[in-house]
């Protein structure tokens, strides 16, 4: 009988350790779903993100405007005049910046000052700019005994009245976000705030023939100053 007890015992502690295994495959299988949830999750909020990108306006055959203007200290300065444009985004020499991309290069979240400096073969950095003339403008130049800094305003040339956006840092990064913008690169102390661009270049803007406008898009939110 002792012999028959002890078979009953280890056939009781082998259904004890199979139930066992059982409730661990089913604890492990909860995270795991879980995890599964999460990761699917994030993947699909990454696609979405990168389909608005892939859309986001300016589009390939959009035709917008925008005034810009350079100012040092108290002055404006000239024109960029070289029209070079390899993807979309360039200047005629009149005061205006023309965007209408051809290129994912200049489309959506491309569309930048960064690459309407590039296109002329310039630059703009968060402390310099260089011209097509091959000037390069560096913050730090004395302006009525302050040193100066390089900051962008965006004006809205719809509404002139609005405070502009005015942006120090990622200046290359500067998007275009809509039709009829106004820019100006400005170098001036630190506790200046940049002037709109001259006059005639909203004079010019708004002659700009409206056919030209073939993007139907909705105009995005105008920023925020800050």
């Amino acid at each position: 009988m002792a012999r028959g007890d002890s078979g009953n015992k280890v056939a009781r502690a082998a259904r004890a350790g199979a139930g066992g295994g059982t409730g661990e495959r089913r604890a492990l299988g909860f995270p795991l779903a879980l995890a599964l949830v999460v990761i699917l999750g994030v993947a699909l909020v990454a696609f979405a993100r990168s389909g608005r990108e892939a859309t986001a306006a300016p589009r390939l055959g959009d035709h917008w405007h925008s005034a810009y203007d350079i100012y040092v200290c108290d002055t404006y300065r000239g024109k960029i005049v070289n029209e070079a444009d390899p993807n979309g985004i360039h200047t005629h020499g009149d005061g205006i910046i023309h965007i209408h991309p051809f290129s994912s290069l200049a489309s959506g979240k491309s569309a930048t000052i960064g690459e309407f400096f590039g296109a002329f073969g310039g630059m703009i950095d968060d402390t310099s700019i260089r011209l097509d003339t091959g000037e390069t403008i560096t913050e730090g130049a004395d302006c009525g005994g302050e040193p100066t800094v390089i900051k962008v305003a965006r004006f809205d040339a719809q509404d002139r009245d609005r405070a502009p956006q005015v942006i120090t840092q990622g200046l290359a990064d500067i998007r275009f976000l809509k039709n009829l913008e106004a820019f100006t690169i400005a170098f001036v102390p630190e506790g200046a705030e940049p002037p709109a661009p001259r006059s005639e270049r909203f004079t010019f803007l708004e002659t700009v023939d409206p056919r030209a406008i073939t993007s139907g898009t909705p105009d995005a939110p105008t920023p925020t100053a800050g």
